[in-house]
């Protein structure tokens, strides 16, 4: 069994931009042996529901609250263990070179589609792959 993340901001397609800062992560459970993708929960993002504001003393004020590292490797670490500990695999739009080094050294797969992408059409191309990959197997 492989878990995977979608990052989204609307629940129906990836969202644009870093994943870390999606509002949300539409989680699915995807068979290796069957090719059955089954969804698992949505997931709020707190990185990602940080006010739309300009101002950097009203961000770092919010993250403080919320007791989340503002910057660097501690914000992705913070982020993996709290809100993507059991996941696999992330799908994306994008990341950027840190995150994008922090996960995968831990062991998760950063996968990314062009942001917009519906995640009904991401659910039916991991259905088709690892059924495609068990037919090659026989």
């Amino acid at each position: 069994m492989v878990r995977v993340a979608m990052a989204t901001n609307d629940g129906e397609s990836i969202s644009e931009g870093h994943f870390a800062h999606a509002r949300k992560y539409v989680i699915y459970d995807v068979d290796e042996g069957s090719g059955d993708v089954r969804f698992v929960e949505v997931r709020n993002n707190p990185l990602g529901n940080i006010p739309d504001i300009e101002d950097p003393e009203v961000i770092h004020e919010v993250l403080q609250q919320l007791g989340i590292p503002m910057h660097g490797v501690t914000k992705y670490q913070w982020l993996h263990e709290n809100v993507l500990k059991d996941v696999d695999a992330v799908i994306a739009g994008g990341a950027c070179e840190m995150s994008y080094r922090y996960f995968t050294s831990s062991g998760v797969q950063l996968l990314f589609v062009e942001p917009g992408t519906p995640i009904q059409t991401i659910i039916d191309q991991l259905r088709s792959a690892v059924k495609e990959e068990l037919e090659g197997k026989e």
